[in-house]
């Protein structure tokens, strides 16, 4: 085989290697989210029907599945183990990937409103190119607490979806 050859392949296996481990967590995050949106308390007398999981569930098995088609299309994979420094896209899926985890872990003992501000504020902090104060102040500090009482209001109060 030619070097052309070699690297088509080597990037293919390696795109394979990424397609598997995406699909994997995608099948994590949606088995999670269905059996948390079947556990939701119905209301009224249609049963399933009338409850808030009804629709997060539906996406979530329909994430399932395509997670399922993504890990399975990727079968020949390889990880490669390459100990270099990270990229700044791959540092910045590592920070989102940490503060969402903080988020679920903080929100039972902080309540939803409390750990939503402070995950929409991290969010707008790190990843703004301004860090003047009166910005963190004014936008990021009003857009977060604006965004947090507006989904707190819809989810909690419109949707009858129930929130820590």
């Amino acid at each position: 085989m030619s070097d052309p050859e070699t690297a088509a392949q080597d990037a293919s296996l390696r795109k394979a290697g990424a397609d598997f481990v995406v699909g994997l967590v995608i099948f994590l995050v949606s088995l999670y989210a269905l059996i948390t949106s079947i556990r939701m308390p119905y209301f009224g007398d249609a049963g399933a029907l009338s409850s808030p999981g009804l629709t997060p569930g539906l996406i979530a098995a329909f994430m399932l599945v395509l997670s399922t088609v993504l890990m399975l299309r990727s079968r020949r994979f390889r990880l490669p183990f390459t100990m270099t420094a990270p990229s700044i896209e791959t540092r910045r899926v590592l920070i989102v990937f940490g503060l969402v985890f903080l988020y679920v872990l903080l929100m039972p003992w902080i309540g939803y409103a409390v750990a939503t501000f402070l995950m929409l504020f991290a969010f707008q902090t790190l990843f703004t190119a301004r860090r003047d104060l009166r910005f963190l102040l004014i936008w990021a500090g009003g857009l977060s607490l604006f965004l947090t009482a507006a989904l707190y209001y819809v989810f909690g109060h419109i949707f009858l979806i129930p929130l820590p």
